[in-house]
């Protein structure tokens, strides 16, 4: 068997998750090159097919133009613009991450786009069975699959690329917004250090002016004199605290909040409250159907019949010694029983006659 026909067999199945061996992934399946003697090797990887090579056979085979893929069995023609470096390590998780990514670039719609959650939920379910059929079905699914991407994308090629345009103005109106609030924290911050500061210097300044107060207030007025310092630093700090109010309301905003399109997502009952749930209990009167005769299972009907008739009557014929017997057992122990408290008295009649 030739080199590339062993190659062929162990690439050409994705359905085995398993990452290759160790010595299959330290070994180029096409030049059998080893990272022992090429230590800067590097494997690429094309979508078109996901058979592994080394970067110096992708630009041996593919460097004048498309090629077709060295692997015995594959047909592809490849271009060196289409190689990259595998991302996992496992080819199958791969193909299933790229295969999303290409199904969700078509199907770009999001939850806004519906006007109720029922609608949405079933559009991603759509999605997701499109995208099991392309990455583990079978041929025919994969074809069906494959046709139903391409005729949406071609049905919806409007809506899809409006979709990206809001995405890519989402995308940059998240990042202003992010560069704006970091811009506010920095500013806070520094707002914060220079309140902290100036309150800091403050707190100084008055205690120089009660100092300086004190020491030129008359004999008996020091009091009087700590009072207006006092005053004047209560005023100066209702005066800050309003302009911080003031500039502070400003900057609020409340995110998280959108307006839903289309009707409700809920029907509001104004009906009285019922605890039962609407299951009503009364009796109803119920008309049954007429009976149906089968004409092969009427005699097998008119002998179980007859067997029941029979079993009844046996029942019946039972049922009367059986009673009689349970009624003489009853009336005997009753006999029993008043014959014991018949001689527990007499007994106890005798002991009263011995003993006087």
């Amino acid at each position: 068997m030739s080199r590339t026909g062993a190659v062929s067999v162990r690439h050409s199945d994705f359905s085995n998750n398993a990452p290759p061996p160790p010595d299959q992934d330290e070994t180029c399946p096409v030049c059998k090159t080893t990272r022992y003697f090429n230590r800067d090797m590097e494997f690429r990887i094309n979508p078109e097919c996901y058979h592994r090579m080394c970067k110096t056979c992708v630009e041996r085979i593919f460097k004048d133009g498309p090629n077709q893929c060295p692997y015995a069995g594959c047909h592809k023609t490849l271009r060196l613009r289409g190689f990259k470096t595998a991302f996992f390590a496992d080819l199958g998780v791969e193909r299933e991450v790229d295969i999303r990514r290409r199904v969700a670039a078509v199907f770009n719609k999001v939850e806004e786009d519906f006007e109720t959650l029922e609608d949405y939920n079933e559009y991603l379910e759509m999605v997701e069975c499109l995208t099991i059929d392309i990455v583990s079905g079978t041929e025919e699914a994969k074809r069906k699959a494959e046709a139903q991407l391409s005729e949406w994308e071609a049905k919806h090629k409007a809506d899809i690329e409006r979709n990206r345009r809001l995405a890519r103005e989402s995308d940059e109106a998240r990042q202003r917004r992010l560069a704006a609030e970091a811009e506010e924290a920095r500013q806070r911050r520094m707002d914060e250090h220079k309140a902290e500061m100036e309150e800091k210097a403050n707190a100084k300044r008055f205690r120089e002016e009660m100092l300086d107060s004190l020491q030129s207030a008359e004999d008996g007025r020091a009091n009087e004199a700590m009072n207006k310092i006092l005053l004047k630093k209560r005023g100066q700090t209702k005066r800050d605290g309003a302009l911080g109010a003031a500039g502070g309301a400003g900057g609020l905003s409340i995110r998280g909040l959108r307006d839903k399109k289309g009707p409700a997502h809920h029907i509001v009952d104004d009906k009285p409250y019922d605890p039962y749930g609407g299951v009503r209990l009364t009796t109803q009167r119920v008309d049954l159907a007429p009976e149906k005769v089968i004409s092969v299972l009427e005699r097998v009907g008119r002998d179980n019949k007859d067997k029941d008739r029979v079993q009844g009557r046996r029942i019946q014929s039972r049922r009367v010694p059986l009673a009689s017997t349970l009624r003489g057992i009853f009336w005997l122990g009753r006999v029993c029983r008043r014959g014991e408290a018949r001689k527990k008295r007499c007994y106890r009649g005798y002991g009263r006659k011995d003993g006087r």
